[in-house]
């Protein structure tokens, strides 16, 4: 009997080791793939918050966790497989259990342990006999090369919660917007029962699941998992049947996040929150005067990090679907700081220094003011602070090949050739993108060095290094400039300033008031406003100064708040000495003041600066007089400047439907009343220095040509066409 007891045994024996030989051949043959869901793009806040999180390219929602709390795996296996622990993938007793009810029953009960619902949904295969042997083996595989707590971390990834929603954590964040280590006991015991019957037992839809939930509750009050109270408290919690929407703040930084494969971002959600606010009750305000979209962004100066970023203020706006990160407007008077940093550097001006704002003609090009009006002598700065179009496009020609044309151009910025933009470039004519712009103000709080700008996990136009655009002096020099603006020429918009941190702050105003820009930055932030419309339709006469800048002032007052805000700290290298300011240098000085200079800046000699229609300006308002002007120390020089004609350029072609066109031009002489001109082959007739000169033209190439008194000429050969 011992011996038949003793063969039966090894025969078992050898069986069941023949058994596992055969399973260690078929798991070398059919090796375990372990696949996962694919993670939804998930974007966090600076402070762990998340912002946005996006269905994955299956349009599935799938976050996935190592962090189960032993609450809710106890749930799990109370509910679905109590002796989850002691078995090997499979349990035989359930099997037959279920086999035997099957046959004998109408309703279908299973037996699947947690492992071989791993194993099916690693397949997602149809349910047939055949593919139940494979859960069976592949769940053999899984309790052989994982440990038990592996395996239940995998059900608790890749277990579906109804609808697109797979895994616990995801479940948890859409149903009750809560991490797992949050979640009641109730909410535990709803999670730990949808997985058996997800489309059934789905929070958003009715169902018997309260039910279903309670006798979990029961259950785990019985296995001593919860006490009496916990057991009560979770039974009465109500069961709400919603799905929560999925985060989506800052939608647009998030898109650039997502693009960057960025997750944890440097986005402050608290000042986010507030630059929403704000810019949704000021585009309330102008919605009335045909403005419909706004953007906005604020960079930390020191850490050279976009910390906010709305692309379009309200997706729900008329086109707000678009997004303001690439959009390329015209930049109206935002650059003219630029314009005069690089004037204190190159020494054509200090910031007192005497500019003349009068009617001037570069070539065929007129500039205008804003306010069509001229304010004659006026110094550099107010001028900076009245936004004046003639001294900075004057300015600008000045700077010749160290102009706003050069520094946009080697930032790659601009793309086309310097006579492409013209002299307008110093009034926007060079479109910039609400990111560019507000970068190239970080000069201001940075020694005038424009370092790489990090947005959303990437460096800002693939910039390396820092490179210096102007001296540390010039940016604190601007700085303090366009403070001053800020305090005393806001006129209406005064009351937004009125108790804000001192900033230096800049705002400008497209043609035909397309585009509303407001700037501002100190030493901690930079914040650029655009308020417009993205169609590029007209606003009803706002301005950057009334209707944008309060967005800019109200969001430094709040940071102000938060964390005292500080000024641009002046650099050594900046001395104050006596300056004569004149605008032209006679003989003797006539406005001599204390002005800041830079260390190691020569100015430049005004005599080559000054141009032939100054002259005739101050002339003119008898701001000087021939005799000053002929015993001035530039006298020699202006005696042998060639003249300059304007309203036409050359190489010019005109088109005209009439045979003879009515063609104005100007002559501007550096000195004497007046000027001779000569068209074509005909003889030279008089016209008074810078007067309006009226000549008939017909079809075809013409020379002009001007003669001043002291015999220097100037021509400009220009083309007649007909429009036929």
């Amino acid at each position: 009997m011992e011996r038949e007891i003793s063969m039966k045994f090894r025969l078992l024996s050898m069986f069941i080791l023949l058994l596992f030989v055969m399973f260690l051949i078929l798991d070398k043959i059919f090796m375990l793939k372990i696949t996962m869901h694919e993670p939804s793009p998930v974007v966090y806040a600076k402070n762990g918050e998340i912002l946005t999180i996006r269905l994955n390219k299956n349009s599935q929602i799938f976050l996935p966790t190592t962090q189960i709390p032993q609450i809710l795996k106890q749930s799990v296996i109370a509910y679905e497989d109590r002796y989850f622990y002691y078995h090997f993938g499979i349990n035989p007793l359930s099997i037959m259990r279920a086999t035997f009810h099957n046959l004998t029953h109408k309703n279908r009960i299973g037996a699947s342990t947690i492992t071989m619902q791993v194993a099916r949904m690693l397949n997602q295969n149809k349910r047939t006999y055949i593919n139940k042997i494979k859960e069976i083996f592949i769940a053999i595989q899984l309790e052989w090369h994982y440990s038990k707590d592996e395996i239940l971390t995998m059900y608790f990834n890749l277990a579906p919660y109804g609808g697109n929603i797979y895994g616990v954590k995801s479940a948890a964040k859409i149903y009750f917007n809560k991490e797992l280590e949050s979640l009641s006991y109730s909410q535990i015991a709803l999670l730990s029962t949808i997985p058996k019957n997800p489309n059934k037992n789905r929070l958003d839809k009715i169902s018997d699941i309260k039910n279903v939930k309670n006798r979990l509750l029961k259950e785990l009050y019985e296995l001593k998992i919860l006490d009496k109270n916990q057991y009560l408290r979770a039974k009465a919690e109500s069961v709400q049947n919603t799905r929560l929407p999925l985060p989506n703040i800052a939608p647009n930084y998030c898109d650039i996040a997502i693009q960057n494969n960025q997750s944890k971002t440097a986005l402050d959600l608290d000042i986010q929150n507030t630059m929403q606010t704000i810019l949704n009750k000021t585009m309330q305000n102008l919605k009335s005067k045909n403005a419909n979209n706004a953007a906005a962004i604020i960079i930390d100066n020191q850490k050279m990090q976009v910390i906010s970023f709305m692309g379009s203020h309200d997706q729900n706006a008329k086109n707000g679907q678009n997004n303001a990160l690439n959009m390329r407007r015209n930049t109206g008077s935002t650059l003219k700081p630029f314009i005069y940093s690089l004037a204190l550097d190159h020494g054509l001006i200090t910031p007192k220094s005497e500019l003349i704002d009068t009617e001037i003609s570069i070539s065929n090009y007129t500039p205008q003011n804003f306010l069509n009006s001229f304010n004659g002598i006026v110094n550099a700065t107010d001028a900076l602070a009245l936004s004046l179009n003639i001294p900075f496009v004057n300015l600008n020609q000045k700077l010749e090949k160290n102009s706003l044309y050069e520094m946009l151009y080697s930032l790659d910025l601009i793309s086309e050739n310097k006579d492409f933009y013209g002299a307008s470039i110093a009034l926007g004519s060079a479109e910039l993108s609400l990111v560019n712009l507000a970068h190239l103000y970080t000069i201001y709080a940075n020694d005038g060095m424009l370092k790489p700008l990090n947005i959303a996990g990437k460096t800002l136009n693939n910039q390396k290094n820092s490179i210096q655009l102007i001296s540390n002096a010039s940016a604190y020099l601007s700085a303090k400039a366009m403070s001053e603006a800020a305090r005393s020429h806001l006129l209406q918009a005064y009351k937004y300033a009125k108790n804000s941190p001192k900033i230096a702050f800049k705002t400008g105003t497209s043609y035909l008031h397309k585009d509303l820009w407001a700037i501002g930055v100190n030493q901690n932030y930079t914040i650029a406003v655009w308020i417009g419309n993205f169609n590029s339709e007209s606003t009803d006469k706002l301005t950057g100064l009334n209707d944008a800048s309060k967005v800019v002032f109200e969001m430094f007052k709040l940071l102000d708040m938060r964390s005292k805000q500080s000024f641009i700290k002046r650099p050594n290298g900046i001395i104050t000495m006596p300056t004569c300011l004149d605008a032209f240098v006679a003989k003797e000085c006539k406005n001599e003041q204390i002005d800041e200079h830079i260390v190691g800046v020569m100015q430049k000699n005004r005599c080559e600066l000054i141009s032939a229609q100054e002259l005739n300006f101050m002339l003119k308002n008898a701001i000087i007089t021939q005799d000053e002007l002929k015993n001035s120390k530039c006298s020699e020089i202006l005696a042998s400047s060639k003249p300059q004609i304007t309203h036409i350029k050359q190489d010019q072609i005109i088109l005209s439907e009439h045979p003879i066109s009515k063609i104005m031009i100007k002559c501007h002489a550096f000195m004497g009343d007046d000027v001779y001109i000569k068209i074509d082959q005909d003889e030279y007739f008089t016209a008074k220095n810078g007067d309006d000169i009226f000549i008939d033209l017909t079809h075809g190439k013409h020379s002009i040509k001007c003669l001043d008194d002291g015999s220097n000429q100037s021509e400009v050969n220009i083309q007649i066409r007909s429009l036929r």
